[in-house]
């Protein structure tokens, strides 16, 4: 364990086998970081500590560069890469072999599962959801220094194995299909099909066996403490009005 004199580390933090705890870092009360974790490792672009908020988990193995905030807390799987300068909201949870490639803006209460490719530069909203094996691009014309990176909007849900690239906006609300390749701008409410294209809105992903029904907000609001529940229900009403609004210009 190597733990810098310069670091501020608050109370009840818990650090594990052979964790490296660097210079510019800020630890609240009641963390615990892992073993064999990397923390605050320096980066040329940075110009701010590490912060790391109460209560977060750090497993093992994760490596966080400096210039990254995550004063609202955060939870890590095992094996979690997070670059430098990425802001993320409150109860940020990010799945096991995940990497965040730095720059990233990333909302409250946003979850990834495992193995999610977060490209540099994307924007993520609050209460996204990105499963397993999804990947947010960002250059255009690889390898390149251009830089368009993915937008996604609150409340959006992005299913195993799919591909946005380069530019790709997710509206408030979108649902891409599990092994999609997005691109372009999708609208609030839309869903996307595995080839890509726009196949309707959420409210016609039903299971039909529970007659649960997206959005999601509708089912799914209970997993959220009660000081969001009235965000959320303000996002699902948002959906639910621009879904009404595009159906009434069809019509």
């Amino acid at each position: 364990m190597s733990i810098s004199k310069k670091a501020t580390i608050g109370k009840n933090v818990q650090i594990g086998y052979n964790s490296i705890i660097h210079d510019n870092v800020i630890i609240e009360d009641d963390v615990v970081i892992g073993d064999l974790c990397a923390i605050g490792i320096p980066a040329k672009t940075a110009k701010t500590p590490l912060h790391i908020g109460k209560n977060s988990v750090i497993r093992s193995h994760g490596a966080l560069y400096e210039g990254s905030n995550f004063s609202g807390g955060i939870q890590t799987g095992h094996h979690v890469l997070i670059r430098e300068n990425t802001i993320a909201g409150k109860a940020f949870r990010i799945g096991s072999f995940s990497d965040v490639e730095g720059d990233c803006l990333i909302g409250d209460h946003t979850s990834f599962h495992s193995y999610v490719h977060v490209g540099k530069g994307s924007k993520i909203g609050n209460y996204v959801w990105l499963y397993s094996l999804v990947t947010l691009t960002n250059d255009p014309l690889p390898p390149s220094h251009i830089e368009r990176p993915v937008t996604i909007e609150d409340g959006a849900v992005v299913c195993v194995g799919s591909v946005l690239l380069p530019g790709a906006i997710l509206k408030k609300g979108a649902f891409v299909a599990a092994g999609s390749l997005v691109s372009g701008e999708i609208g609030e409410g839309k869903v996307v099909s595995a080839n890509g294209d726009i196949s309707g809105n959420v409210t016609s992903l039903i299971d039909f066996q529970t007659m649960t029904r997206h959005p999601w907000m509708r089912h799914f609001a209970d997993r959220y403490p009660e000081s969001s529940q009235e965000e959320i229900q303000t996002l699902f009403s948002d959906i639910q009005s621009s879904i009404k609004s595009n159906k009434k210009k069809r019509g």
